[in-house]
């Protein structure tokens, strides 16, 4: 529905306006110049990792020549620059590669304070494998901290590559943003059968924009006969102008739905738009979203409890099959009789179509990979196990077009089931909407960060698509230590990877319904294993006693995914809750979220800390009764008197508690 305009916005068209192309703000950009001293002029770059290859270039006459056979020592290019922190900035570079292994080129902005400190940077996802022809790969810079004093731009291969690698034609610009971000609506596929459809208008917040200054301009949706209609916003939020269209009084059609503005500075015009389609009745599918963001699969709500696989065997499906696993994402291509087996099971499967992109393994170019997007749904989308397509893992913001596409194609070819993408690239959300119709972000925390992640990356999950979009999340539950061999770590900083405990999953897990998940796929079954077993034989555990015991692992697993079973049908309730909101002094360590169910008000509450205790007090606008459940156990319920819940929380500790008016 959005391919005409999604396919016309490059991620320079949707994210900004072209910068001015004289505003180059490095030296030698195009490594041309070599300095006396035999090395890369303006540039400090380590010997023989890095040299100017004049044989092969994007323009001009040379390029920058990554070449390394080993993955130690991890070595950088890198340039002084000077950025004016009251300026936005776009800045990258084109890139090539041979025989790569590992995370591969890319480049980035880095910056610290006055006495060396690092403080931060800016680090575009890059490319990955090899890619024989130039790609650009660019990122942004929105805000510069106030404390940053020095700054470098940075042109390498990730930490642990191996291979060759070419740059060119570095840039560093000032920028002006567009005023807008994406647009999308709260009905799935844009698809109405008379139900107001409400539209979100996303605005990129500066110091010249925010919603408040575009509220005058309307909406406007054109019908199919050219006629027009204006609407004003019914809601103005700080990144948001949101719209109501009674859909109600609209012939079925597809309309055009339109929002224009102009930058502030160039006064160019920019518009972001996309199509309802207003039907009659709503078609027959097997699985879609619906208003409550719930998946509805073979008629029947359904809150997805998953996990990645690789391949699947008999003896996985045993397993599955004695666990409250609903569903997996395998990699694999898995033959029919392995679905029939999981129909057999009730397992479902999101099937994997996310490997078809040009010169992404072993596809080439675009139309290669549609060749196979369409031969695989063709063939397997008559199967009833599988309830959804997974069309993107990570791939970078610059490929949106091609990620549009391939989302439309796989519409097209079974505009029955829907698509799931997970990206780690949580701050671009927004950006991605016209890619999927479900996201997921994977926050992986242990042990280089606290659980807390799981809270905040789903709460900026559920914020990137307007909350108007399913969030199927993907917890953590393996090792690190299974992936930092091979990439530049040493073995100390393996050895003291480990995984997530069981208080730490079930925590993360609630975290992310608290932060507004529709269900969530576990990162993985495979590693599990992995991590039972001595890289002698056969595993990724380092020594015998860093082996992680798989029955013991599958085992707390298996818990957290029956608890998440046993609050089932709260998570999929639908009916309105009791308006109860957090005071001010409630711990801002506490998430939380709402569901109605037969009357009842369902409150989950969890502490996201790993280290403290938190309170929190919760208002209703009338007197409250606590329902007292065999699901709520007495020392997780809290208190509740006249209209207020009060609740102390361990760390890392959940509760759920029920009430209803008096």
């Amino acid at each position: 529905m959005m391919k005409k305009i999604a396919l016309a916005l490059s991620l320079a068209a949707s994210i900004l306006l072209a910068a001015d192309a004289t505003a180059q703000l490095l030296h030698n950009p195009g490594f041309e110049d070599q300095s006396e001293d035999g090395g890369i002029s303006h540039w400090s770059a380590q010997a023989p990792f890095y040299s100017i290859d004049r044989s092969t270039a994007h323009s001009g006459e040379a390029s920058l020549h990554f070449n390394h056979s080993e993955t130690t020592p991890y070595v950088l290019c890198s340039q002084k620059i000077t950025l004016d922190k009251s300026k936005e900035y776009r800045f990258g570079c084109w890139v090539k590669s041979s025989g790569m292994k590992g995370g591969g080129p890319t480049i980035c902005v880095q910056w610290n304070d006055a006495n060396g400190k690092f403080l931060g940077g800016s680090y575009p996802s890059g490319m990955k494998d090899t890619n024989s022809e130039w790609k650009i790969v660019e990122g942004f810079i929105k805000k510069v901290p106030e404390k940053a004093a020095t700054f470098d731009i940075t042109c390498y291969a990730r930490k642990g590559s191996t291979g060759q690698a070419w740059f060119d034609d570095v840039f560093l610009e000032a920028w002006e943003p567009s005023p807008l971000s994406q647009m999308t609506t709260d009905h799935y596929r844009h698809m109405s059968d008379g139900t107001p459809v409400t539209v979100f208008v996303g605005v990129n917040v500066s110091a010249a924009v925010h919603s408040e200054t575009l509220k005058d301009q309307p909406l406007l949706v054109i019908a199919p006969d050219g006629s027009q209609r204006r609407y004003q916003p019914t809601r103005v939020e700080t990144d948001t102008l949101i719209f109501t269209i009674p859909t109600a009084e609209l012939a079925p059609g597809d309309y055009k739905v339109q929002f224009t503005t102009t930058t502030p500075n160039t006064k160019e015009l920019v518009s972001r738009s996309l199509t309802i389609r207003r039907v009659a009745t709503m078609p027959e599918r097997k699985a879609y979203i619906d208003r409550h963001q719930r998946l509805i699969l073979d008629g029947q709500p359904f809150f997805p409890i998953g996990l990645y696989f690789s391949g699947c065997s008999d003896k996985d499906i045993a397993y599955l099959q004695n666990s409250a696993f609903n569903c997996i994402m395998p990699y694999a291509r898995l033959k029919r009789d392995t679905l029939d087996k999981l129909h057999d099971a009730k397992v479902k499967v999101i099937f994997s179509v996310k490997d078809y992109y040009a010169n992404k393994g072993s596809t080439k170019t675009a139309e290669e990979g549609a060749a196979k997007v369409t031969t695989d749904i063709n063939e397997f989308k008559d199967h009833p196990a599988i309830m959804a397509w997974y069309i993107n893992d990570e791939m970078p913001l610059s490929r949106l077009p091609e990620l549009t596409a391939h989302r439309d194609l796989v519409e097209n070819l079974d505009p029955g089931r829907p698509t799931w993408v997970v990206l780690y690239q949580v701050d671009e959300i927004r950006e991605y909407i016209p890619s999927f119709d479900v996201i997921g972000t994977d926050p992986y925390p242990i042990p280089t960060a606290t659980p807390a992640r799981a809270l905040d990356w789903t709460q900026r999950s559920a914020k990137g698509v307007f909350g108007a979009h399913a969030v199927w999340m993907v917890p953590q539950i393996f090792n690190w230590a299974a992936y930092w061999k091979g990439y530049g770590h040493s073995e100390e900083d393996i050895a003291a990877c480990r995984a997530p405990t069981l208080a730490e999953m079930r925590a993360m897990a609630w975290m992310c319904v608290a932060g507004g998940a529709n269900g969530m796929v576990f990162y993985s079954w495979f590693d599990l294993g992995r991590m039972g077993k001595t890289i002698a034989d056969g595993g990724r555990a380092l020594r015998p006693d860093l082996v992680d015991p798989f029955d013991k692992r599958w085992d707390e697993v298996k818990q957290v995914a029956a608890e998440l079973k046993n609050v089932e049908d709260v998570l999929l309730a639908t009916d309105t809750p009791l308006p109860i909101a957090p005071s001010a002094d409630t711990a801002p360590e506490l998430g939380y979220r709402l569901y109605g169910k037969d009357g009842d008000t369902w409150l989950l509450v969890v502490n996201s800390s790993h280290d403290k205790s938190a309170t929190g007090t919760f208002q209703a606008p009338a007197p409250l009764q606590q329902i007292i459940h065999p699901r709520t156990p007495p020392n997780q319920q809290g208190t509740v008197a006249n209209n207020t819940i009060s609740i102390t929380l361990e760390p890392l500790q959940h509760a759920w508690l029920c009430v209803k008016a008096r």
